[in-house]
């Protein structure tokens, strides 16, 4: 495992951090661009951060695909577009609760 130090910080440190700031701003407007056609569904997001992450080389390009991955695994199935597509009631809803039904008004009721 990397041993990460904290230190006083150089020039040349914050002038690294801030291009690589750039660098994750200029690829989240091009991922937006690009899903703009693309949409944002499971293979309309695969397609998107696939194409960023190839336009944005290197270790960037690959940190894009895989956070614009996570982005979408996190917000569980829905996030994928399945919904509830297994049955399964709160299971994937992210607070381990089923969802309750929604309130019926009898109609004999006044």
């Amino acid at each position: 495992m990397a041993t990460a130090s904290i230190g006083v910080p150089t020039m040349g440190g914050v002038q690294s951090s801030l291009m690589n700031y750039g660098v994750g701003v200029g690829a989240g407007l091009l991922y937006n661009v690009i899903s703009d056609f693309t949409g944002s569904g499971l293979i309309g997001g695969a397609l998107s951060a696939s194409i960023t992450g190839a336009a944005v080389r290197g270790v960037a390009g690959e940190m894009v695909a895989v956070n614009a991955g996570f982005a979408v695994g996190q917000g569980g199935f829905a996030g994928l577009g399945l919904g509830d597509g297994l049955g399964l009631g709160g299971l994937f809803n992210g607070n381990g609760t089923k969802p309750s039904e929604p309130m019926v008004e009898d109609p004999g009721v006044i």
